[in-house]
């Protein structure tokens, strides 16, 4: 027969499981759910200026999220979020954008900000580009390189910078080709660095080129010779994917972040970003006519209602 004494801590054993029990069933009650990652598909001058890293704190904080990018020319990004590897996209080429809705792989395009591209090249521009609109410097560019005085670096990759350079390249009625004109496959930081290796001339978002030039320091000797252009905006849009498609992606966190960058906190945030006290990127949400872009006004209309139900004004 137990004793008074062993049923006393049999009792306490009991009450010590009871107690423990409890504490872990609150614990687990009350776990804070795991952040919620959202993937996106982006271009290298959102990630290369620090935008994104800038904007991440906000947004995650906001929606319990994980913010997360892959970094790619818009070719390619586009083609990741084809295939449904990534949730959203935000991007700079207006007409791949387009056709990639068109196509049924987003259900919403719109635009967000912008910055503009810069035709940089060596101080003492041997091909004379400085000062002149951005076909001309493209077509003395050229001409330079034919004469042996000049190289022209590209990306090469797809990219959106790549797709305004052949444009340009169209505009100004030249095929490039030669030993001067050199294609690095690569990103935007990669390629100013080889063609300031080389003395040679480029096309770089300005954003990216003042980014790398804070970091070069001295050791960056390019410099604009080309901007202010209007064939020079490089507008960016958000694009939702079509969850149909593709019912793996976190459309409801894709979503909220474009709602988050259309906002109002968004919006402040994109503009007030800056590097060596410079801005890099230009909110223009609601008002792409302000550039000299289509009105997106039905859109507009329906993501501002949006914005209004779920109280993210």
């Amino acid at each position: 027969m137990p004793s008074l004494k062993d049923s006393r801590i049999s009792v306490l054993v009991v009450v010590a499981i009871v107690v423990i029990a409890a504490i872990l069933a609150i614990f687990y009650v009350n776990k804070p759910a795991a952040p919620q990652r959202l993937v996106i598909a982006t271009t290298t001058s959102t990630a290369d200026t620090g935008l994104l890293d800038h904007l991440k704190p906000y947004f995650d904080n906001r929606f319990g999220a994980n913010m997360t990018w892959l970094y790619l020319g818009t070719g390619q990004a586009l083609e990741v979020a084809s295939r449904g590897d990534a949730d959203v996209l935000l991007v700079h080429d207006r007409a791949r954008e387009e056709a990639f809705v068109s196509s049924g792989n987003g259900t919403l395009r719109v635009t967000v900000m912008y910055n503009d591209f810069v035709i940089v090249g060596p101080p003492n521009d041997p091909a004379g580009a400085r000062g002149t609109n951005a076909t001309e410097a493209m077509i003395r560019i050229a001409r330079a390189g034919a004469d042996g005085n000049a190289a022209f670096v590209s990306r090469g990759d797809n990219s959106g910078t790549e797709a305004l350079e052949k444009r340009l390249w169209a505009d100004a009625g030249v095929s490039a080709s030669g030993t001067w004109y050199v294609s690095t496959g690569s990103g935007m930081a990669p390629t100013i660095r080889v063609a300031n290796e080389r003395g040679g001339y480029t096309i770089s978002d300005r954003g990216s080129f003042y980014k790398l030039r804070s970091t070069m320091n001295a050791t960056l000797s390019l410099v604009v010779l080309c901007e202010n252009d209007t064939s020079l905006l490089n507008p960016y849009s958000i694009i939702l994917l079509n969850s149909t498609k593709h019912p793996n992606i976190n459309s409801d966190l894709a979503t909220n972040f474009l709602l988050f960058m259309v906002s109002r906190q968004g919006q402040s945030l994109i503009g007030n970003f800056t590097v060596d006290g410079r801005q890099l990127f230009f909110p223009v949400y609601g008002n792409p006519e302000s550039i000299g872009l289509p009105s997106e006004n039905a859109t507009v209309t329906y993501l501002n209602s949006l914005l209004k139900s779920k109280g993210l004004e």
